[in-house]
């Protein structure tokens, strides 16, 4: 591989997500968050929250996993719901903070920098229970409330922060944050967008008080970037292909990086019919509060066609379709193995920001596996590992300033759709959906290559 591009203090890391890993859903004091009743509808399925990979009672052990395999960041998120388990408490819980100071305590003694996202799906059920959640611009101020909280503890350790986790994952999938999936679409389309446009205020006031704070710091938000190709030459494919990225993934990082709300993503929500309620001295919150790097979340390309017969003023959604690339590998959950396409979306970025520093926070594999002689051969997974990063390594050549990688992810844990049988883990934990065993780690092949290829690096 050739990764002479790659600086000698990049951070090599994995990523995981709270609610997808700790278990102990309702110990030390920890309250319900929406992802926990959401996994609670499925329980008869697939695996639930109450205990994952319960990563709360083995975090020892996995920090070690990590110290063996070389990482030097570790991407993680802190449960809203273990530091405030109704969100509207006045004090946070102490035990709570007490179990992630260890964690990063023990991650700082490894050399392991920490990447902590404040909120990753997760918001407490008690503010969805008492206003609506995010769709109320209360949620701003309990939001600001929580990352101060953070900040304050764990602000002189951590200097990397991510506010909000794929927002414009929220938005479509709305029952996520807490709006009903029953009620009309226009109905849930239009809280959704006024959700996120909360979630916009609230990132832009902890942007401002964090660089005040920690001048020296980083923050930003974890964006899903899909990076979007035309299924043919057709001006008209483009034009859908950008139309989406714009709309989906830019809008998010513009908002963040340049502190103003495009006028393409405005002109979208009004052929939806969607207006937003605002009030006097929004855009100056949004202008003085901006994020000085980014977190990327890239795991494919997505490939669509324009509709055309359907006008051009119709929403967005309905003006393109998905469709599938026959000359592509597509894993059993319908995403694709197209690492040049990295390579691609990283180059926009520069194009797009510049040297905007750009942490990649998710990149990974999934695939259904089974133990065998305590070994997982995840063949599958190195390639992807190993063509991305070299990818990766060809976009930094050029001048983008990519600063760390964080595949998706460091351990097996829950997938919010399908349980534990979608498994992105370089760490293989002998469980299943319904039976816990003794929730033993076994190292998976994937696991050896990582670790050759970050030893390998820093002898070169």
């Amino acid at each position: 591989m050739e990764l002479k591009a790659i600086p000698k203090n990049f951070m090599w890391g994995g990523s995981t997500s709270a609610f997808q890993v700790e278990g102990a859903y309702q110990e030390d004091g920890k309250g319900l968050s929406i992802a926990d009743i959401r996994s609670f509808t499925k329980s008869g399925q697939q695996l639930d929250t109450k205990e994952t990979a319960d990563h709360y009672h083995h975090w020892e052990e996995d920090l070690e996993l990590m110290r063996e395999l070389g990482m030097t960041s570790y991407r993680f998120s802190i449960s809203w719901p273990r530091i405030f388990p109704n969100g509207d408490e006045t004090t946070p819980n102490q035990a709570g903070l007490d179990f992630y100071h260890q964690l990063i305590d023990r991650l700082l003694e490894y050399g392991i920098e920490p990447i902590v996202t404040m909120y990753h799906f997760d918001q407490p059920i008690g503010l969805i229970k008492k206003y609506g959640g995010w769709a109320n611009r209360q949620s701003v101020a309990d939001f600001v409330k929580y990352a101060d909280c953070l900040l304050t503890e764990f602000g002189d350790k951590v200097r990397y922060w991510l506010t909000i986790n794929e927002q414009a994952v929220l938005v479509v999938a709305s029952d996520m944050i807490g709006i009903h999936p029953d009620l009309p679409a226009e109905q849930r389309f239009q809280l959704a967008f006024q959700a996120n446009y909360h979630m916009w205020l609230a990132q832009a006031i902890v942007y401002k008080k964090f660089h005040q704070q920690f001048p020296s710091g980083f923050i930003g938000p974890a964006v899903s970037y899909i990076t979007t190709l035309p299924a043919s030459r057709k001006s008209y494919d483009m034009m859908a292909a950008k139309q989406l990225e714009d709309f989906y993934s830019f809008a998010q990082m513009d908002v963040a990086l340049k502190g103003k709300i495009p006028k393409y993503f405005q002109n979208e929500l009004t052929k939806m019919g969607i207006t937003i309620t605002t009030q006097v001295g929004d855009e100056e919150i949004l202008s003085n509060g901006r994020a000085n790097y980014l977190g990327i979340n890239w795991y494919c390309t997505t490939i669509v066609e324009a509709n055309m017969d359907i006008d051009e003023k119709a929403p967005i959604l309905q003006r393109m379709k998905r469709i599938e690339d026959p000359d592509l590998v597509y894993t059993k959950w319908g995403w694709n193995f197209d690492p040049r396409g990295l390579q691609y979306g990283l180059r926009q970025l520069m194009d797009r920001y510049g040297q905007i520093p750009i942490v990649i926070t998710e990149c990974g594999w999934s695939e259904e596996e089974t133990l065998e002689d305590g070994k997982v051969h995840d063949s599958q997974r190195i390639a992807y590992l190993q063509e991305h990063i070299q990818q990766m390594a060809y976009a930094m050549e050029d001048g983008v300033n990519v600063i760390s990688f964080n595949p998706w992810s460091f351990i097996d844990l829950l997938s919010v759709g399908d349980g534990m049988e979608k498994r992105y883990g370089m760490v293989f934990v002998d469980r299943t959906n319904f039976d816990s065993k003794e929730q033993k780690r076994y190292k998976k092949d994937s696991f050896y290559f990582y670790q050759q290829l970050i030893a390998s690096h820093a002898n070169q």
